[in-house]
């Protein structure tokens, strides 16, 4: 074997995961780290027309480092398919997003294929810390504006009327209903501009279930509120967020937090849950924070639920934060420029680049020395 990186992921996903493989896959190509990308699909949206990776992936593992960037108890089912010996005799690392408070126990197991894992906030870095007997190290992801189009206009190609003050959230549905928790952004929002014709609220998703019927009532009975189901491309979305005004974000946990990043990113002021992996960058200085309880996660409202936490939105200091950034422009730009300047200098791949680099640098030293 080689001295290099593989990278274990759905590098063509139009989704979280998939923007996670290819900022690292920029990365590590901006510090002349020879790659092969090991495409491994999950369920959802792939496009490969947007992206120019073909050229590094590959169906053998054919370096001795491998980076697999999938839920972590996917490394499982990735055994099953491929057998141990992707694993051996290579250095793995698991650079996998994880939202909970607790790694569960009957699943302990799983990082005993793993040399070390990469944690992405201190949030997940926690989570692993007190459950998980395998060297942790905190690894933020990149956050950076992809190269677009300026004349593609969301205001158009989906319809947005930018006289009005549009609030988005951006969520997968496949992540599953109950942790992005679009319904409590409804409720906040239907308190706090109800009769207000001139302020909507735009809900972007992919995966959704005609037969929410929940969903669909709230849907059906205010004008105001938006139901966009597609998968778009990064141009598009991002287009999207400049087509709106604010970003709202009422989930119950994140393993990061990227498209709350991504809106900061844009200087969009964000309406979001104190709570999670975004509290690394969202703070009273950069954010509108939502505060709320954090409690036992319903039976089966998740996978993993069992001696799990999470966050529970107040409704009412929602729709507070909600007023608060539609009524106060000085304030609301203020927040919206601390967060860019923390985004920007934080998130860089720069930044980034550099602490991988370093660790990087510390496993190829190990592999050599053995």
């Amino acid at each position: 074997m080689m001295l290099g990186v593989n990278i274990i992921g759905p590098i063509f996903g139009e989704f979280g995961i998939g923007e996670d493989v290819r900022s690292l896959v920029q990365a590590l190509l901006g510090l002349d780290i020879e790659i092969n990308i090991f495409e491994y699909p999950q369920k959802g949206n792939f496009s490969k027309a947007s992206y120019s990776f073909d050229q590094y992936c590959g169906n053998n593992l054919v370096f001795d480092i491998n980076i697999f960037c999938i839920p972590i108890f996917e490394v499982f089912r990735f055994i099953s398919e491929y057998g141990f010996s992707a694993f051996e005799g290579r250095y793995n690392i698991g650079y996998s997003p994880w939202e909970l408070e607790k790694w569960p126990k009957q699943y302990q197991f799983m990082a005993s294929y793993l040399d070390e894992l990469w944690a992405s906030s201190h949030h997940t870095f926690k989570a692993y810390e007190e459950n998980l007997n395998v060297p942790i190290y905190l690894v933020p992801l990149i956050v950076e504006l992809p190269s677009f189009n300026e004349n593609l206009t969301a205001s158009i190609s989906l319809n947005i009327d930018q006289s009005k003050f549009n609030f988005l959230y951006v969520f997968d549905s496949n992540s599953t209903f109950s942790r992005k928790n679009p319904h409590d952004a409804i409720s906040a929002f239907q308190k706090a501009f109800l009769g207000h014709s001139d302020v909507v609220l735009v809900l972007k998703t992919m995966g959704y279930r005609q037969d929410n019927d929940e969903l669909n009532r709230s849907l059906k009975d205010y004008s105001n509120i938006i139901l966009i189901n597609d998968c778009l491309s990064r141009s598009e979305l991002f287009s999207l967020y400049k087509a709106c005004d604010a970003y709202v974000s009422l989930h119950k946990a994140e393993g990061f937090g990227r498209t709350i990043a991504e809106a900061m990113l844009l200087k969009k002021p964000v309406i979001t849950s104190n709570y999670s992996g975004n509290v690394d960058f969202c703070i009273e200085k950069t954010a509108f924070l939502v505060q709320g309880d954090v409690k036992a996660v319903a039976p089966y409202a998740y996978p993993f639920w069992f001696e799990n936490r999470w966050f529970f939105p107040d409704i009412e200091n929602a729709k507070t934060q909600m007023l608060r950034c539609f009524n106060e422009p000085t304030l609301r730009s203020n927040i919206t420029e601390n967060a860019y300047q923390l985004i920007s200098n934080t998130f860089s791949s720069q930044t980034i680049s550099k602490l991988i680099s370093r660790r990087l640098d510390d496993v190829f030293a190990k592999i050599k020395s053995h």
